[in-house]
């Protein structure tokens, strides 16, 4: 099987009514997170295997816009604890859209003087992720 390189860019995400803020953000990616427990032994299954859930967010990286009374930065303040729609294109020449639900988490305001300032950010996603191919038009549901 030959090496594929996906790379980012030029993509777009929409956050709740905040479009097109890709342009501020330096790094975007959807996240695993794994939770085990051990399963519980039975007379039949004395080693059952791990029950898993698996959690996801939507998490990266934002050039801060904190003048901006409508921009990122602004927008996560105001909306602290809403769940919103995300719409994630990580590169718009490969055609492929994540799309689902995050709760709107506060993020940092400020930093280091006299340097252009970024903060990292994380949101829960809420349900399940769809995966939509813009070439074929199918459409995957990755389970929360």
């Amino acid at each position: 099987m030959p090496v594929v390189d996906s790379r980012l860019g030029p993509g777009t995400l929409t956050l709740g009514t905040l479009t097109s803020i890709e342009c501020q953000m330096s790094n975007v990616r959807l996240e695993p997170s794994a939770d085990e427990t051990d399963g519980t032994p039975t007379l039949c299954e004395p080693t059952p295997a791990p029950e898993l859930t698996t959690t996801w967010v939507l998490a990266g990286t934002a050039i801060q816009d904190w003048e901006d009374a409508e921009g990122f930065v602004e927008y996560c303040r105001l909306n602290v604890g809403l769940t919103v729609a995300f719409t994630w294109v990580p590169s718009t020449a490969k055609g492929v859209e994540f799309a689902g639900n995050c709760q709107v988490r506060a993020v940092a305001i400020g930093g280091q003087v006299s340097v252009q300032i970024t903060t990292d950010w994380e949101f829960p996603v809420v349900g399940d992720i769809t995966r939509t191919d813009s070439e074929t038009g199918a459409r995957n549901v990755i389970a929360a």
